[in-house]
């Protein structure tokens, strides 16, 4: 019997020809297939409000009465529940718990208390209507294939197919402007993409950075030997003339103790024979002999209390001494010229930067230059570019790069000699495209050859 009433129903809904008839066919005779007291369509169409289409017992609705308006907002509020139910059973037992207060409040007045609702949806999944069928009866949770509950759900789908293909089916010429639409999107789209590309940008490079003194004397062994200690911690003021380091002069003081005895005895030795040569013409003879072994003593007294007096590394001139662990230099043989550290000017400070060969790199003297160190990221140093080696060295990071070195503006912020961090140099002004686009570019003529 429901499959006769099945085809029935889908034969009067072939038979509509516009959306009224359509609405009365869902409303009114959907009845004789299964028992309820009222019925509603409410219609979701793409571009138009919710809004009661057509009622059960009325053949015109007026959708600003409050009962039209409280079931187009019921609706609104079960659409996101209705759109999550699966598409094999798309059915929602519409409870109080679901609504808000505001709802809830009228529910008594306008609905009974068990109420089902069919999601209406056409070849796309979307929902472009809703069917509320409501009784006093509870609806069955569990249906069978004999029962009209089941054929219902089955029919909920040619609804939905019907209602999309006279209500809700967009037009030719709204397919054609979605379409347009769509492209225009599209080029709005691309064109803005490339506004973005073409946007003007100015040139840089990141490349690793440490901040140093632009006058520096470095600070050499004077002799060769062997460091007894270090005087000075590392990145220590120093005044001027004051000592650096030690080379250990246990030898040399030893040397200098033997002919500062000898000077003493030759020195006696020609005071004795200076008395004799009064009277003994033989002492005169031996005078002069005498006077020169006390003169090669004093010289090399002289001589050796030089190089014990270079035995102290002292600082030529007031400044910062910087070299690395102290550890590292005691009992460390150095020669002569050999550097010890260097004696660095706070007042003057610079950049040095390495710059990677493979690296697009604006080696012009006078570039701008920012300075972001490690200790203070969101405080960066304004600094200018005053020239770039062209000879590649070896970086701290193990990388062929040219060293770049600049000058640090006034404004020094919480830059010290020896921070570290990243500067990054500005070339000329360029577009964004290319800036983005220049690593791909390189790698693709290098990989071409073009």
């Amino acid at each position: 019997m429901s499959s006769q009433l099945f085809y029935a129903l889908a034969a009067r809904v072939e038979a509509a020809r516009n959306a009224a008839e359509l609405g009365f066919v869902f409303c009114n005779q959907t009845r004789s297939l299964v028992d309820y007291r009222q019925a509603a369509l409410v219609s979701l169409l793409p571009g138009r409000r919710v809004r009661l289409e057509a009622h059960s017992g009325l053949s015109d609705v007026d959708v600003n009465t409050p009962y039209a308006l409280w079931m187009a907002e019921v609706a609104r509020r079960v659409l996101p529940r209705c759109e999550a139910l699966p598409a094999e059973a798309r059915v929602l037992a519409l409870s109080p718990d679901m609504l808000d207060d505001d709802l809830v409040r009228d529910w008594a007045e306008w609905l009974p208390g068990h109420v089902w609702i069919l999601p209406l949806s056409g070849p796309g999944g979307r929902i472009d209507g809703m069917l509320l069928l409501a009784r006093e009866a509870p609806w069955p949770t569990s249906l069978a294939p004999d029962r009209p509950e089941y054929a219902l759900l089955q029919l909920a789908n040619l609804y939905g197919y019907a209602w999309w293909a006279i209500a809700a089916r967009p037009s030719r010429l709204r397919e054609w402007w979605n379409r347009r639409k769509a492209s225009r999107r599209l080029g709005y789209a691309l064109a803005a993409l490339l506004l973005v590309l073409l946007a003007p940008v100015r040139e840089y490079t990141l490349v690793p950075a440490e901040v140093i003194s632009t006058r520096s004397q470095v600070i050499a062994a004077p002799r060769d030997g062997v460091i007894q200690r270090m005087a000075v911690l590392p990145n220590t003021p120093v005044k001027a003339g004051q000592v650096l380091a030690e080379l250990d002069g246990t030898t040399l003081r030893n040397q200098l103790a033997v002919a500062q005895a000898k000077l003493q005895t030759a020195t006696l030795e020609m005071h004795q024979v200076s008395q004799q040569a009064i009277e003994d013409q033989l002492a005169k003879a031996d005078l002069g002999m005498t006077r020169g072994r006390w003169q090669e003593a004093q010289v090399e007294v002289a001589a050796l209390q030089k190089e014990v007096d270079k035995l102290a590394v002292r600082a030529p001139a007031d400044g910062i001494f910087v070299y690395s662990d102290p550890d590292d230099w005691a009992g460390r043989p150095v020669q002569t010229g050999e550097r010890v550290g260097l004696l660095a000017d706070p007042a003057h400070l610079g950049v040095r930067a390495w710059a990677p060969v493979g690296e697009p790199t604006n080696l012009e003297p006078g570039a701008p230059m920012t300075l972001f160190l490690r200790v203070a990221p969101l405080h960066p140093v304004d600094a200018r570019l005053d020239y770039a080696g062209y000879q590649p060295v070896e970086a701290p990071n193990g990388v062929a790069s040219y060293i770049l070195r600049g000058t640090i503006g006034d404004e020094a912020g919480q830059a010290r000699i020896g921070l570290e961090g990243t500067a990054r140099v500005s070339g000329r002004w360029s577009v964004l495209g290319y800036l983005l686009l220049r690593r791909p570019l390189a790698a693709i003529r290098t990989w071409a050859g073009f």
